[in-house]
């Protein structure tokens, strides 16, 4: 069985090793690929292979299974993603894909998530800005698809003046100076304006929750890890990529929240086992992985700021490895009905079983036809003469 991880990066990531070395215990080889390694013509992909303890290139079919990095599904690798389509089962076929603002409209129709919901609005012009700023003095500017918190502003308007927050810095802007900003950072781009939610540790800084979700050996979603991410020294987001940090969500629930932490951890805990079966379901298709992002007030009331679908792994590669080759394990299984080949693992064995006898046997003769075996067959007749003394005392 050959599964494909197509990514996006020329050499293969931690998780494509521990995957892959994961993946051999249950009969699957696992080739890291990139869009441009596939041969649309003859049917083949040139890939790397984990071989060894070093990564080798190899030609190969084409995966029947690709677990594909959604940043894949872009215009100039649109000819290879739809030919895979329509080739082979791919962890995630774009089918649907949820904006952030759709998202959250999604959960407020919703009874079971309406609670989470943070108001979200599109903007399209500077007159936007200013009616909601009305209505939520304080708010959050960001792409509406951005990633890793890049471009995201927190603004709050005092009088006649706006403070903007970005990463560490912060200004203050009159109102011309505020349509300048929106000209030179907004204007043309896809952004959304969120009402601000306070999420905050005791020390003031923003904080969320990363419930980070994978499909399991049974084909069911399963938390691989709850971990809370601190913008230290940040005026909006906790991004670990702008200089935050990640800590152990009991450990920081208890310090934050004292005797509720029980109860924010339960609703944690409950929102991870519902909230990606909606979101499979809002997109009528399948996925493997989700990151859900979650704000928590100071009364302890839990907010969904977003979903991403391909949600960082290196704070918890080893968990996601694990539960990943279970669940490619499980596609081939169930899925595609393709299993492992037991009476060829069978003879594989027997096979070395019988190399091994042999390499032995050879051993064994190297040592009987050496010196030392000769000069010492004296003393090995005398050993065998002491045994049978031995027993017939």
């Amino acid at each position: 069985m050959l599964v494909g991880m197509m990514g996006a990066f020329r050499n293969p990531p931690e998780l494509a090793k521990i995957t892959s070395l994961i993946c051999t215990n249950y009969g699957i080889e696992l080739v890291y690929l990139r869009p441009n390694d596939i041969d649309i013509e003859t049917g083949t992909a040139t890939g790397k292979l984990f071989l060894n303890n070093e990564w080798v290139v190899k030609e190969t079919e084409i995966p029947k299974f690709i677990d594909i990095n959604p940043y894949n599904f872009k215009k100039r690798n649109r000819e290879v993603t739809k030919y895979l389509k329509n080739k082979v089962f791919l962890s995630d076929n774009r089918r649907k894909p949820l904006s952030k603002r759709a998202f959250q409209e999604a959960l407020e129709s919703d009874p079971k998530y309406k609670e989470f919901v943070i108001p979200t609005f599109d903007v399209k012009s500077y007159e936007d800005i200013k009616k909601h700023a009305t209505t939520y003095p304080k708010f959050v500017l960001k792409p509406a698809g951005g990633i890793q918190g890049k471009g995201v502003y927190i603004v709050e308007k005092e009088d006649n003046k706006y403070k903007v927050g970005h990463y560490t810095e912060e200004e203050y802007l009159n109102e011309e100076e505020m349509k300048d900003f929106y000209y030179k950072n907004i204007d043309g781009k896809k952004f959304i304006l969120q009402k601000y939610v306070s999420s905050k540790t005791l020390q003031g800084d923003p904080f969320d929750c990363r419930i980070h979700l994978e499909k399991n050996g049974e084909g069911k979603w399963e938390i691989a890890k709850k971990y809370i991410r601190i913008g230290i020294g940040q005026k909006v987001i906790s991004n670990t990529n702008q200089g935050g940090g990640i800590a152990d969500v009991k450990q920081f629930l208890e310090a934050n929240y004292g005797e509720e932490w029980k109860a924010i951890n339960k609703k944690l805990d409950d929102l991870g086992a519902l909230i990606p079966y909606k979101i499979e379901k809002l997109r009528d298709t399948h996925i493997m992985s989700l990151g859900i992002d979650v704000g928590i007030d100071r009364d302890g009331k839990l907010y969904i700021f977003e979903a991403n679908d391909r949600p960082a792994t290196k704070p918890i590669v080893s968990e996601v490895a694990y539960l990943r080759s279970n669940y490619y394990k499980y596609v081939f299984e169930h899925t595609l009905g393709i299993k492992e080949d037991t009476k060829k693992k069978e003879d594989e064995k027997y096979t070395d079983l019988v190399n091994e006898r042999d390499f032995y046997k050879k051993e064994y003769k190297k040592i009987k036809s050496s010196t030392s075996w000769r000069l010492s067959a004296p003393v090995r007749k005398f050993g065998e003469l002491k045994n049978k003394l031995d027993k017939n005392r």
